[in-house]
């Protein structure tokens, strides 16, 4: 195994945080998908430490930045570990 692998990173925004998702030069986005159970609205931006999906749930007030290195991980996840993480209730 190399020890040189990146790690995932996980950006959680400080609470309080504004969550505007203006549309300017240089990002994508953005993309809502919703239904009548959540809606999260989803684009491509660039921080100082590289390029992150930015995952904002409006009705929450949440939102995470996911590199390609966590992106990945899910990627190669089994549908059961999906499954239990959909059945854990969420933080108010």
């Amino acid at each position: 195994m190399n020890d040189d692998a990146a790690e995932p990173v996980f950006e959680n925004p400080e609470i309080g945080e504004v969550s505007d998702y203006p549309i300017d030069g240089g990002n994508d986005g953005p993309i809502v998908i919703a239904n009548e159970f959540a809606d999260v609205v989803i684009r491509k931006i660039s921080t100082r430490n590289g390029v992150r999906l930015d995952i904002w749930s409006p009705r929450r007030g949440s939102r995470v930045m996911l590199d390609a290195v966590a992106l990945d991980c899910l990627s190669f996840q089994e549908p059961e570990l999906i499954t239990e993480l959909l059945s854990r209730r969420p933080a108010p």
